[in-house]
Parts: structure tokens; C-alpha cells; sequence
């Protein structure tokens, strides 16, 4: 009988965890959605006349590499955009391009949930991406996480 009551409290535990991992990612779309998508969206395509910040698409694409894990990939997107600073970036030509991204008032716990999106959220590339990846990057393309 006490097994069957530790193994329902851990599957519980388990359950309970995935849930709420599965509704930081939908919250997290939401919110990307909200303070996100404006700048980073795919409106304008790959033409960077159009854009005013890279596509999120290439953020995930940048950082999943270096943190592959989603743990490690949170925390430093979440600790990049509360402090922007130019000499840390993953993304030296997006900041050469569109300048480093604005101060955003955003809490933490918003920013970390914006950034399990970007990890394992359904992420749409704009018109071009996979060309315009090919060109930068050609055979040394990155891992973009999709």
C-alpha cells in the first residue's frame, strides 16, 4: 500500500509538472504574441527594409545551439533581454542591422515563459527564411531547432 501511495504522489508530481510546463509554452506563445511579434514576427518577410528586428525564428535558431537544453536556452534568452549588452550577443549582425533591442517591461517570469516558446513553441518562419539562412550560413548552417 505504500508504494502504490509514493508511486501515485510522484506521478502526480510528474503529471502536475508537465502540465505546467505545457501551459508556461502556451502562455508563453500569448505573450510573444502580445510584446513579441510586432518586432519579431514574419511580416515583411526576410526583407530587411521591411523589419525592424530579426525573426524570433532566428533568435531560436542562434541560441539553441549554444543552449541546447530547454533550461539553459531559457535562461539566457531571459537574462539577454533583461540586460542587452552588445558584447554578449549570439546575434552580432542583428545588432549591426537593427541596433540592440529596446528596454521592455516585461517581468521575469513573463519573459521566461515568452522564451519556452521560443524553444519548444510551434514557431512560424517567414517568407524567405530558409533561403536567406542558406545564403548567410550555407553549409555551415546552424541548428535551428525545427
Amino acid at each position: 500500500m505504500k508504494i502504490m501511495q509514493t508511486f501515485l504522489v510522484l506521478a502526480f508530481t510528474i503529471a502536475s509538472h508537465a502540465v505546467q510546463a505545457s501551459n508556461d509554452v502556451e502562455e508563453g506563445g500569448k505573450l510573444y504574441k502580445t510584446y513579441c511579434s510586432a518586432c519579431h514576427g514574419t511580416e515583411g518577410g526576410m526583407d530587411m527594409i521591411k523589419r525592424v528586428a530579426p525573426p524570433i525564428v532566428a533568435v531560436r535558431m542562434h541560441y539553441i545551439g549554444p543552449y541546447p537544453d530547454k533550461t539553459s536556452f531559457v535562461a539566457a534568452v531571459t537574462n539577454w533581454v533583461e540586460v542587452r549588452d552588445a558584447s554578449k550577443t549570439l546575434m552580432p549582425g542583428a545588432i549591426r542591422k537593427f541596433n540592440i533591442m529596446p528596454p521592455v517591461s516585461v517581468v521575469r517570469e513573463d519573459l521566461q515563459k515568452i522564451a519556452a516558446y521560443i524553444y519548444q513553441g510551434e514557431i512560424d518562419k517567414p517568407a524567405g527564411f530558409d533561403e536567406h539562412v542558406e545564403q548567410q550560413h550555407g553549409n555551415n548552417r546552424m541548428n535551428d531547432g525545427m
